[in-house]
């Protein structure tokens, strides 16, 4: 998705959405030609999205799977176990929906941030950096929009192993995701990023309920993007130093490193075949290997999650990176 389909989708769904808090005992669940729908005291039900599904089990203590197997296969069930700990919940909810879904079930101090004004107050910062969207991706649960910017580029090994300055942004109006801005190294010879959470030195603080305004919430924005473009040198200079950490068997390197972080099979071939298009036995190939395979993943969760690995290779202490080649 481009930045203008994302922006499209965004405007359109906004009339859509809605936000409600009231009590628990406002609320009931029933079946709807043999669907759990949610009614909250209006006279109105809703469907309840999947993920809004594992958040009132959440807050019903209802353990998830046993939930998923009601709802899958015995809904009448769910809807007598869930009014039955709803009434026995004593406090104020929020939900949140979008048209005619129940998208989220949350504590009454959840603190709204939406994703179009994220973007709009990232995207007028980002224009100072000549920072140009790469790629952004929406859920039910979260935005991410993949940023890279014209003025942070150098390189790594030599002048054709190009890197661009970037970030990766985060968020969920959900609950799902915590609000983050995340620095991210585009490498221009073979399209891979890499998220190095390493250098994230300011969290975005939402507070909550009101505690912080939304202006407040918005600088805190603006003040991460300047800061985490103002420690590009660093992280280039990381990069670098990954390059001087040999290893002396890279199969072994890689098969330790899916084993620790448990990764699968499939995961672990896409990595061993990157590593062989581009075989530098470092620290830094290691990780080039495991984000060059992020592209082939079916998932932008799991193409980001791969991404955040490399970043979190790369810039391990040597010591604790060599112990993988033992």
């Amino acid at each position: 998705m481009n930045i203008q389909e994302l922006l499209n989708e965004l405007e359109r769904q906004k009339p859509l959405k809605w936000d409600q808090s009231l009590p628990v005992g406002d609320i009931s669940m029933a079946l709807e030609d043999s669907s759990p729908r949610i009614s909250l005291g209006n006279g109105h039900s809703y469907q309840v999205t999947i993920p809004c599904h594992a958040q009132i089990a959440e807050r019903l203590e209802i353990p998830l799977k046993y939930y998923n197997k009601m709802r899958e296969e015995e809904p009448a069930l769910l809807v007598e176990n869930t009014n039955t700990w709803l009434r026995k919940l004593n406090r104020e909810v929020f939900v949140r929906g979008l048209g005619d879904s129940a998208r989220a079930f949350l504590s009454d101090r959840y603190r709204v941030i939406d994703h179009l004004d994220i973007l709009y107050c990232a995207l007028n910062e980002l224009q100072a950096h000549e920072a140009e969207i790469e790629e952004a991706y929406l859920s039910e649960t979260e935005m991410n929009v993949k940023v890279k910017s014209n003025q942070l580029k150098d390189f790594v090994r030599h002048r054709d192993d190009r890197i661009m300055g970037g970030l990766l942004l985060t968020n969920s109006e959900t609950g799902h995701k915590a609000l983050k801005v995340e620095p991210r190294i585009y490498r221009v010879l073979c399209s891979n990023g890499m998220v190095m959470e390493e250098f994230l030195t300011r969290q975005v603080h939402l507070g909550n309920g009101h505690e912080e305004s939304d202006d407040t919430v918005y600088l805190s924005i603006r003040r991460s993007i300047t800061e985490l473009f103002g420690r590009f040198g660093e992280i280039t200079q990381s990069l670098r130093e990954s390059t001087e950490v040999k290893i002396s068997n890279p199969q072994k390197v890689i098969h330790h490193v899916v084993e620790h972080y448990k990764l699968s099979e499939v995961q672990k071939d896409s990595i061993l075949i990157a590593f062989g298009a581009e075989p530098d036995p470092d620290q830094y190939g290691i990780a080039n290997a495991i984000t060059r395979a992020a592209q082939g993943e079916s998932t932008w969760e799991n193409r980001v999650e791969m991404e955040r690995l490399g970043g979190k290779l790369v810039t391990l202490p040597m010591q604790e990176f060599k112990g993988f080649d033992n």
